[in-house]
């Protein structure tokens, strides 16, 4: 029972420990441009198009987090969750402006993201390396 022991945490110790992504790496526009402050059509589509807003982004501006905007397809190639983060960039940014406002939103869908949705990002980003 001990050496099973020592074997399993031998081997959590030796699996390299993967860093969480920043908003900085999964929405790269969408932070500097809040940074820096958003202008009334960046707000229009925070409020509007879910394709291009922060969570679009993160998903590579496909619309897959709706399902393609398809509802059945939601639960097989998008996610509920993001959905509902979509949502709430879209009545943060027609109720205020700076990103400030944004901040606590921004750590709950960073914290989302990489529980649920790393490798989408990562797989994204070692290929754009790889090139």
């Amino acid at each position: 029972m001990v050496k099973l022991e020592f074997l399993k945490r031998t081997q959590t110790e030796s699996q390299p420990l993967e860093s969480e992504l920043s908003f900085e790496e999964i929405c790269p526009i969408w932070s500097k441009k809040l940074r820096n402050g958003i202008d009334e059509i960046d707000r229009m589509t925070l409020v509007k198009d879910s394709k291009y807003c922060a969570v679009g982004e993160a998903w590579g501006f496909t619309g897959k987090q709706t399902g393609y905007y398809v509802a059945p397809l939601i639960p097989i190639v998008g996610c509920w969750t993001c959905i509902r983060y979509g949502q709430k960039f879209s009545k943060t940014a027609r109720e205020k402006k700076s990103y400030s406002d944004f901040e606590p939103l921004i750590s709950d869908f960073v914290r989302h993201w990489n529980q649920r949705h790393k490798k989408i990002k990562k797989t994204r980003l070692d290929s754009i390396l790889a090139r």
